[in-house]
């Protein structure tokens, strides 16, 4: 058993441990200070005041909570709105051994001697003018007259007052008597939720923050006020909290300022040297089975360090574990050993927890982890091994860390793959191919040759985007390979990359159909299958495909694959209908990511894609958004359809200058590549000049759309395409999709054909029974503009009782799309006396288009525009182009900036 550990570092200045260069030169703070606002207290201020104001039967307020959960600031906040005149008491440990030693500053009891004439001169000068307001801080620490000063004048009414007191101190018993005799009203103060905890940090950061860092921030502050801002100023003065896309993230190591460090080391520095002691294995160690912990120290230093409140026991009874009470406490620890007592401290557990079987991946990923910095450093196979789990599991860092070392240690083609693997996922392609292009594959295997070419084929095509060097790798490694799973395999990337999907499919197949199973390949094999099933429209095959592929991932060294699996399961599931069952789906996807990226972008990317089938569009936009940060570097195909996703959500909020420039950030993605998402861009296009009200462009772009998708096969994004047109009103994408229903599976596309038949025939009824299934689907976004285009043909019909029921489903769904506006919504919210020719020619005249443009645009005369704005102009009762511009705005709903 080693003996125990002393941490002078968190009791003197003179410590003899040296600090890590975080401790040593801790960051400063923000040039520009942080604005921290109390809006999330706003109700407990209100709460506080209110008392104050009544003066009935409550004397005023106790504010009790924990240390750092702002007590304080609550306090003073509510006597700021106080009537009166205000005293103020701040208690301290150090006047607690003077007689009403927190009132001397307000009370000169000058030469009195006895209690009672001190508590007189007390009282006569605290309430020598009316309505006193009288603020306690921290009451725990009142000295027992000071504290009988405030009981007094709490019984008689006197003053009012605000007193802040810290649960788990001794309180005395005059203090205690506040609440419990119901002197003053009691409000508990507790630590802020997650949700508090975004509000605050985006208020006080003035932008949104990424969710796995709002997360991140939770967990480590765990709601603490105090230690929130401390944090995060830390993080933003390191530039480890920084804004990217929009959006901030945080990255990196977790920050501790001086003063935290300080807060936090002067509450450590008062704890028996054994309960810190225990402490600090906790600290390196985390949760630890409390049998194992007690096989390095005493168990009356576990007890002692419960009791302490550094450590919390707790789980079943036959098998209890600890843990540091709050996380910030190993933060302030590590950071605060010296390098050789924290090697030997990682090498006393690496022994202790390497004696027992290891229960689970997480626990060997633990282990190798602790080892790295110990002095019982890691084996290169130990390395290997871990590095594979932490990719199974998706934690690309910790798997990049341990691959990096095992190549230091002379590794072979397995680190170098699995060190690619991670630094591709990362984002950092290049740095990928850099390392996988430094092998000597000239004496590999077959089989090895095919584990090096996969991952660098991959790499080339997906994150750098250049398929050229794809083919010519996989032409080449096909020429050297003759086992026939190989061959196999080779053709199907070969396929994918040269854009034909039934080879890719049919390759796929026989991949796994061989006899030889290799969990990389066939994960692979059944992505590519499902993923072609699922894009032209056969979707019997696509659950068990996808299964089958997570399986695999499970089983190889490609955890993050398992997400593009769900490129195919969503659109899928879609596809066959009902919403729920996508969404469900996607759910599973976010419990894969837990909490890391890259992989909680790519699930947000798929979840988003939900949302904006059912009709949430605020969440859609804000999953979109947060990918984009979140994503970009990591291969152009994610980004590209978060952000792609991203044009559609804003057009359908009639948010038209950020559409706009989500297109553009799609554009620049893509450019100069070879891409699978033609019909995907032109799709976003089409949005864009949808909500410009640009309908002829708009629908010249999604019939575009479906003409590229059908040429590669892809017939359920070509029926979404053409769907798109019919949303906007466009009559002849009826025979299209009919065609289009017959090669496509599920009820989706069927229901998106009748909605083009009814269309088609001005049908009112048709149109609104179509809108009820879409709802009854849980596609409440296509619901609310089926809606519309019913209400717009029971109104040209002359059947005023169906314009109304369309009407009100239409305002009622596209209140619960958070107020979408679609071009179809937009129109019938606003309905204007003007042809489609007239409307689309006023929107481009609100675009700033000249008469001239507009005509090119619209392949007519300059006459003929002239004619349409005139009429327009008349029909609107408005003067000029000016007027008609301004008109037209307003009609599409304001939808900000028009700019092009």
């Amino acid at each position: 058993m080693a003996a125990g550990i002393d941490f002078p570092s968190l009791r003197s200045p003179s410590s003899r441990l040296h600090k890590h260069s975080r401790a040593a030169e801790p960051p400063k703070l923000p040039t520009m200070p942080l604005q921290w606002g109390s809006s999330v207290r706003q109700h407990q201020v209100q709460t506080v005041a209110a008392e104050l104001r009544r003066r009935g039967s409550h004397a005023g307020v106790v504010v009790v909570g924990g240390a750092g959960v702002g007590k304080t600031t609550l306090a003073r906040r509510a006597l700021r709105a106080a009537r009166g005149p205000v005293r103020w008491v701040a208690a301290s440990e150090t006047a607690r051994g003077i007689p009403l030693g927190a009132f001397a500053h307000l009370v000169d009891a000058g030469g009195e001697s006895e209690p009672h004439t001190i508590l007189r001169a007390a009282r006569e000068r605290l309430l020598s003018e009316p309505n006193v307001v009288i603020g306690v801080d921290d009451a725990h620490m009142l000295d027992e007259l000071s504290a009988t000063v405030v009981h007094q004048l709490a019984i008689e009414q006197a003053a009012s007052f605000v007193v802040t007191v810290r649960t788990g101190t001794d309180v005395p018993d005059a203090v205690t008597a506040l609440w419990k005799d119901d002197l003053l009203a009691r409000v508990e103060l507790t630590a802020f939720t997650r949700d508090e905890v975004a509000a605050v940090v985006e208020a006080a950061l003035g932008g949104p923050v990424e969710s796995v860092s709002v997360d991140r921030l939770y967990q480590t502050s765990q709601g603490n006020p105090l230690y929130l801002r401390h944090l995060v100023e830390g993080a933003v003065a390191a530039e480890h909290l920084r804004r990217v896309a929009g959006v901030w993230q945080l990255r990196g190591a977790t920050v501790i300022t001086q003063q935290l460090s300080a807060l936090v080391s002067a509450r450590l520095a008062d704890l028996p040297a054994p309960a810190l002691d225990v402490g600090a294995l906790l600290a390196f160690g985390g949760t630890l089975d409390v049998d194992t912990l007690a096989a390095m120290r005493d168990r009356k230093a576990i007890e002692e360090a419960e009791r302490a409140g550094i450590a919390r026991v707790g789980g079943p009874p036959d098998r209890l574990t600890a843990a540091l009470s709050h996380p910030i406490y190993g933060e302030v620890i590590r950071d605060r050993t010296g390098v050789l007592d924290a090697q030997r401290i990682r090498g006393e557990l690496v022994r202790t927890l390497s004696a027992a079987p290891l229960a689970h991946v997480s626990d060997r990923i633990r282990l190798v982890t602790l080892a790295i910095d110990s002095d019982e450093p890691p084996t290169f196979d130990v390395l290997i091994d871990a590095a594979a789990d932490a990719l199974r599991l998706g934690d690309v860092v910790v798997a990049a860390r341990f691959a990096r070392r095992a190549t230091e240690l002379g590794g072979d083609v397995r680190a170098v793959t699995l060190l690619a693997a991670a630094l591709a996922w990362q984002g950092q392609g290049e740095a990928a191919e850099a390392e996988l292009a430094a092998v000597d594959d000239s004496n590999l295997g077959e089989l090895e040759l095919l584990v090096w070419a996969i991952p660098r084929a991959a790499n080339l095509y997906w994150m750098l985007g250049d398929s050229a060097a794809a083919s010519a790798l996989v032409e080449d490694v096909r020429k050297r390979v003759s086992v026939p799973l190989g061959l196999e395999f080779l053709e199907m990337f070969h396929a994918t990359f040269t854009d034909r999907l039934p080879g890719a499919l049919r390759a796929a197949r026989e991949v796994l159909e061989s006899p030889l199973v290799i969990p990389l390949v066939h994960g692979w094999a059944a992505l590519t299958a499902a993923s072609a099933l699922s894009q032209t429209g056969r979707l019997d095959d696509v659950a068990e495909l996808v299964e089958a592929g997570l399986d695999d991932v499970t089983r190889s060294t490609s955890g993050l694959l398992r997400f593009n699996l769900g490129l195919a399961e969503i659109p899928a599931l879609l596809a066959a209908g009902p919403v729920a069952d996508a969404a469900a789906a996607a759910r599973r996807y976010l419990e894969f990511a837990v909490g890391q990226q890259p992989a909680r972008g790519k699930a947000g990317v798929l979840l988003g894609t939900v949302y904006l089938r059912a009709g949430r569009l605020a969440a859609a936009r804000s999953e979109f958004t947060e990918a984009i940060a979140a994503l970009r570097g990591v291969g152009y195909v994610w980004e590209f359809l978060a952000t792609a996703s991203l044009c559609e959500t804003c057009a359908a909020l009639g948010e038209r200058a950020a559409a706009q420039e989500a297109l553009s950030r799609a554009e620049r993605l893509v450019a100069g590549t070879h891409t699978l998402f033609d019909a995907e861009l032109r799709t976003a296009r089409g949005w864009v000049a949808a909500a410009q009200g640009l309908t002829s462009d708009a629908i010249v772009e999604w019939s575009a759309a479906a003409d590229a998708a059908i040429r590669s096969s892809r017939n359920a994004v070509a029926a979404d395409a053409l769907y798109a047109a019919v949303r906007l009103g466009d009559v002849t994408a009826a025979p299209r999709l009919a065609q289009l229903a017959g090669d496509v599976d599920g009820e989706t596309v069927q229901v998106q054909s009748r909605q083009a038949v009814a269309l088609a025939a001005g049908a009112g009824a048709g149109l609104l029974t179509v809108a009820v299934r879409w709802e009854e689907l849980g596609a409440e976004l296509f619901a609310a503009d089926a809606a519309a285009s019913a209400a717009a043909a029971y109104t040209k019909a002359g059947d005023r009782r169906g314009k109304v029921e369309a009407a009100g489903m239409a305002a009622r769904l596209a209140q619960q799309c958070d107020d979408a506006k679609t071009p179809a919504l937009a129109a019938e919210a606003n309905p204007l006396p003007l042809t489609a020719r007239e409307r689309e020619t006023a929107s481009m005249v609100a675009l700033g288009l000249s008469n001239k443009e507009i005509a090119d645009r619209l392949t007519v005369s300059v006459r003929t525009v002239e004619g349409h704005i005139y009429r327009a102009c008349t029909k609107l009762n408005v003067p000029d182009r000016e007027a008609l511009a301004s008109a037209i705005t307003r009609a599409a709903g304001g939808g900000g900036d028009t700019s092009r």
